[in-house]
Order: C-alpha cells, then structure tokens, then sequence
C-alpha cells in the first residue's frame, strides 16, 4: 500500500528538470528516495504515453492529409463541372440566338408569303372568307354527310323498333351498325391519314347495307339470311379496323423523330463542351509548361547575369585593391625616401657642425668655413645627381 501510494505521489507530482540535473534521473534524499523498479514503471508510463500520444498525431496527420485530398479531388470535380457548365451556357446561348433568327426569319417568310397570296387572290376577287371556306368545304362535306347518315341510321333503328320490336334480329342488327357507326365518327381525329381514309370509306357503305338488309327483311327475300352472318362479320372487322386505328395511331410520331434528333444534338453539345474543356485544359498545361520554361529561362539568365555582374565586382575590387597596393607601396617609398634625405641632411649638417667646431678656435681662419660649406654643397649636389 505504501510503495502504491508513493507511486502515486510521484505521478501527480513528477520530478522536473531543474531538480535534477541528470534530466531527472538522478536519486534524491533518503527521504524521499523511490525504488528502482518504482522508477522504471514510471519512465515506461512517460514513454507509452509519449508513443501513444505521438501515434495519435501520426493518425490525425494521415486523416488531415486524406481529407485534404479528398478535398482537391471535389474541387477538380467541381471546377471541370463549372468549366463544362460555363461552355453549355455559352452553347445554349448561341442556339437560343439561332433559334430567335430562325423563327424571325420564318415569321417574316411566312407572313410575306401570305401577304403575296392576299395580294394575288385580291387581283382575282377572292376574299380571304372564301378562301377558308375552300379549304374547309370537303372537311364540311364529308362531315355533314357523316351527321345525316348517323341521323338516319338512328331514325332506321327507331322505325325497326317500332315495326318489329327492339329485341327483334333486324332492330338488333340495326343498333350493332349504328353503334359502329358512331364509334368511327367519334375517333375521326385520332388516327392516321390512310386508316383515316379507309375508316371513312366504309363508315359511308354502313348505311347503304342497313338499307339492303332492311329491304330484303322487310320484302322477304332469301337472300337474307344469306347476307346477315356476313354482314355481321363485316361489321365486327370495320369495329376491329377502327379499333386498332385508334391504338395503333400515334400522334407523336413525327415528336419522337425530333426527340431523337434532339437527344443527338443533346450528346453532339456535350461532346463538344467536353472536347472544349479538353482543349482549354491542355491549353493551360502547355501555357503552364511554357511560362514554367519561360521562368526557368529567366531564372537562368538572371542567375548568369548575377554571376557576370558578381565577376565583373570581383574584377573591380580586385583592380581596385591592385590600385591601392600600388599606392601605398608608391607612398611607402616616398616616405623611404623622404626619409633617406632628411637622413643625409641631418648627415651634412652635424659634418657641417663638427667642421665648425673644428675651425672656430682658429680664427685665423675664416676662409675655411665657406671653403667647408662650398665642399658640402659640391657634395650634396653629387648624391643628388647620383639619385
């Protein structure tokens, strides 16, 4: 219990550096000395923890450096998605120009064409009302013959009604055609062109073979029963024909060319975009590689000028130190023979001296102290020529 607690003191209160000055590791005062084993636990705890905590770094350093990845690799992504946007744009503003000439254009075509097809028909006395009417008078025609011939089927199936009753073979007969008959007219916008014609074609022979039918039943011929089954299946076959015109009629047929051909110019567009984003991006990489070459050209020759200019300073100092040692050892000898004179004068004026010393106490001499002096003279003029 008491080394557990003295191992618990010294985790809560470590010794430091400044303590020890072997780093800590030294041992303190029997009072409060620890055991070995004691601090070698401890130095193990203080380097599990150092390697821990050092494995956790290293861990959040790979988590930032895949994150900072994952992040440049989202924004390529997005910049080449902004690119491809920019290019669709511009592409979609080009076909929306195109587009509005295009229907200006047919705009103006069209009401020209109609303007010159008023003018000519007005040269003629034709109005624009009967123009339309002409257009319109088959349509009328054939509708107006199509609402008679109903009418009268209707009023056929009412005057077997009343003859023979409405669940008589005649009336029910009557009533199949009249139905069929209106199925046909109801589904007159709803089919093709050449189903449209024979649709038409044999809802005008319905009623004429009401007609035959009623009059053979009605006078008693044989041949009725003769003609009634197959009647019957021509009428079932004019209800199957019109029924598959109506199924099989697609009104979106021409649509669905043009969507095909939308969906080409679609992937047309975006192959382009692409193909443009390509390009600009090999655009840039060439213009980077050349602007890198550029840069290392100049870097080159800045590095070339700097060293010529770095030789020509070496050459200038080197020049200039030439000069100043030139200088000085021309001032150097100066000074040596500055010196050297003021050396010889010296020299002559103690002979000069000693002379006089010689010659004063003999006063009956005074010519040989301008003898002496003539005879220094002769001699300093000499060693100047000699010099």
């Amino acid at each position: 219990m008491e080394e557990r607690e003295q191992t618990q003191e010294y985790d809560k209160n470590p010794p430091s550096d400044s303590e020890s000055p072997g780093g800590g590791l030294e041992e303190r005062p029997a009072d409060s000395a620890l055991p070995g084993g004691q601090i070698k636990e401890c130095l193990g705890k203080e380097r599990s923890k150092k390697e821990r905590e050092s494995l956790k770094i290293q861990k959040a350093e790979w988590i930032y450096s895949q994150i900072q990845k994952q992040r440049e690799a989202e924004d390529a992504l997005f910049e080449q998605i902004r690119q491809e946007q920019d290019v669709l744009d511009r592409l979609n503003q080009s076909i929306e120009k195109n587009m509005e000439r295009t229907r200006e254009a047919r705009k103006y075509n069209q009401e020209f064409q109609e303007h010159m097809d008023s003018q000519v028909y007005a040269m003629y006395g034709i109005t624009e009302d009967k123009l339309q009417g002409i257009r319109e008078y088959r349509n009328a025609y054939y509708q107006g013959c199509a609402f008679s011939l109903f009418l009268l089927s209707v009023a056929l199936v009412a005057l077997c009604g009343v003859l023979h009753g409405f669940q008589s073979q005649i009336c029910l007969f009557m009533i199949a055609f009249t139905g069929i008959e209106g199925t046909l007219l109801a589904q007159e916008k709803k089919r093709g062109k050449i189903l449209d014609i024979i649709c038409k074609i044999l809802y005008l022979l319905m009623f004429p073979l009401m007609m035959v039918v009623f009059i053979c039943f009605e006078l008693g011929y044989q041949e009725y029963h003769m003609i009634l089954p197959w009647l019957a299946i021509f009428g079932i076959c004019v209800l199957v024909v019109g029924t598959a015109a109506y199924f099989f009629h697609n009104p979106y047929r021409k649509e669905k060319r043009k969507v095909g051909e939308a969906r080409e110019t679609i992937r047309e567009i975006e192959k382009t975009a692409r193909k443009e984003v390509r390009k600009n991006q090999k655009s840039r990489e060439k213009s980077e590689k050349q602007q890198k070459k550029l840069l290392g050209r100049e870097a080159a020759r800045q590095k070339k000028q700097l060293e010529k200019e770095e030789k020509q300073r070496q050459r200038l100092l080197e020049k200039e130190e030439k000069q100043q040692q030139r200088l000085l050892e021309k001032e150097e000898k100066q000074q040596q023979k500055l010196l050297e004179k003021e050396g010889q004068q010296q020299n002559l004026l103690e002979k000069k001296d000693n002379m006089l010393s010689r010659f004063q106490k003999k006063e009956e001499y005074p010519k040989l102290e301008t003898a002496a002096d003539d005879s220094l003279e002769i001699e300093s003029k000499d060693r100047e020529t000699e010099q």
